[in-house]
């Protein structure tokens, strides 16, 4: 089953929202928290496992790659989330921030690497 982009990029902000939402409701309830925080890691994790880089520069591939690492960090999170180790917050973080650098810097790469294609074939 095929998902059209703009249904996976919708599937894709609602899981970081809910990733958001599950850092805020752990103060409250723990539990919430802690399963909120795996049913949107486990969709963030789908939307980026399904969507591949789709050009060929290394400097795309690589931001892709530094995504799929800071979902790895996500899951690490969540794990520290459901043994009451406190360093989820700090794992959370760095994650949130190579994903916040990646999802402004991937489509430039990409942009410029069409940018570059196109006036190769001209």
């Amino acid at each position: 089953m095929k998902l059209n982009p703009k249904a996976k990029n919708i599937f894709f902000q609602v899981s970081a929202i809910l990733i958001l939402l599950s850092a805020i409701a752990y103060n409250f309830d723990l539990t919430v928290g802690r399963y909120a925080m795996i049913i949107g890691v486990a969709g963030f994790a789908a939307s980026v496992f399904t969507t591949p880089y789709p050009g060929k520069s290394i400097r795309g591939k690589r931001l892709f790659n530094i995504q799929v690492f800071a979902v790895l960090l996500m899951a690490v999170s969540a794990y520290l989330m459901f043994v009451n180790m406190s360093e989820w917050v700090v794992i959370l973080l760095i994650a949130s921030l190579l994903t916040l650098y990646c999802s402004i810097v991937l489509p430039r790469a990409y942009k410029e690497e069409q940018e570059e294609e196109e006036k190769k074939n001209k």
